[in-house]
């Protein structure tokens, strides 16, 4: 059974830490969060079926990443942390467009990078997010509208075309 977890968690901890960090956007709360998901999924791992892992996990992950931010500490607090996260110095218009994404409300953020990065559907969207496949399909269409808009206003969206 370690076996199996060790190959669970070494084939899907960076996949859980990037949704972390597109949630918190702070890297240690990623980290707590990755930390609590592969514990949570741990003490359920007889009861995992191996077709759907990936997506469980995620689900594990945008869930303890809600509970994150319902908690007292989390709302009556002011991280000095949150001015660290910052793109690596990948090409200027590309660091553009993630800082764009970043700036995006966290509904339309999270559904953009679910779909765009991980190749998710509509449908394990409104899985993974626990809302209507209807409204998964509304924040990725406003999402990438906003994206389109902030991206036109900073000329990156029409010197790509």
């Amino acid at each position: 059974m370690n076996e199996f977890f060790e190959k669970i968690y070494y084939e899907y901890k960076d996949d859980v830490y990037r949704l972390a960090l597109f949630y918190t956007q702070n890297k240690y709360d990623a980290e707590d969060i990755v930390q609590r998901t592969f514990i949570k999924m741990f003490k359920k791992l007889n009861n995992i079926q191996n077709n759907n892992i990936k997506q469980y996990l995620l689900t594990i992950t945008a869930n303890e990443c809600k509970d994150l931010f319902k908690s007292f500490w989390r709302r009556n607090t002011n991280s000095i942390f949150d001015i660290e996260i910052k793109a690596s110095k990948i090409d200027s218009k590309e660091n553009e467009l993630l800082d764009e994404l970043k700036r995006l409300p966290k509904k339309y953020r999270i559904c953009i990078h679910l779909h765009y990065f991980y190749g998710y559907s509509v449908k394990e969207i409104a899985m993974i997010e626990n809302i209507n496949e209807n409204t998964a399909k509304t924040r990725l269409s406003r999402g990438r509208m906003l994206l389109k808009n902030k991206l036109e206003r900073s000329d990156i969206y029409e010197e790509s075309i």
